[in-house]
């Protein structure tokens, strides 16, 4: 086979490849650290932290939003809801509320949806932090992600099956 014929049928060969695989990027879900969703979700962490609600208002989906919180009775629909949740914590936190950094991040965008798993430590006052696990998801409007759920729990440490069956 002469080189130029050689040449047409690799270019013949690697556009289809390309074509796929660029195919697979603009369909698959991306698997990235999505720095919008990650930022708007810690954007979401200080504004709640701080009781700022505006800032919450502009970051939640109004009527669609449900939070969990530690508690099982904190199931709350709306932003009103979300807003009287947050005023609650606030009574409770006396305005001294820090959010940690974000650990263990695992993003997902899929189709406008996008997910966010994280560890972030939790404090009041002068206490000890404490983990909280979260997980939220977030629905693209526009250029914007609003907030459409988010569940937290407080996690264990050094309570895994794994040391509990290593000490009995």
């Amino acid at each position: 086979m002469d080189q130029s014929l050689r040449s047409q049928s690799m270019r013949n060969l690697t556009n289809p490849l390309l074509l796929a695989f660029a195919a697979l990027l603009l369909c698959a879900p991306s698997w990235s650290q999505s720095t919008a969703v990650q930022d708007r979700t810690r954007l979401f962490l200080d504004a709640y932290a701080k009781g700022d609600q505006q800032a919450v208002l502009n970051l939640v989906d109004h009527s669609h939003v449900t939070m969990y919180g530690s508690d099982v009775a904190e199931v709350v629909h709306g932003s009103d809801a979300v807003l009287k949740l947050m005023d609650s914590d606030q009574k409770l936190w006396g305005g001294a509320a820090r959010m940690g950094p974000m650990n263990h991040v695992s993003i997902t965008e899929v189709k406008g949806l996008a997910t966010v798993f994280f560890d972030v430590t939790f404090s009041v006052g002068g206490k000890p932090p404490i983990p909280v696990r979260v997980a939220a998801v977030w629905k693209r409007e526009g250029k914007s992600w609003l907030l459409i759920q988010s569940s937290n729990s407080v996690v264990t440490e050094h309570q895994s099956a794994e040391e509990l069956l290593r000490h009995p």
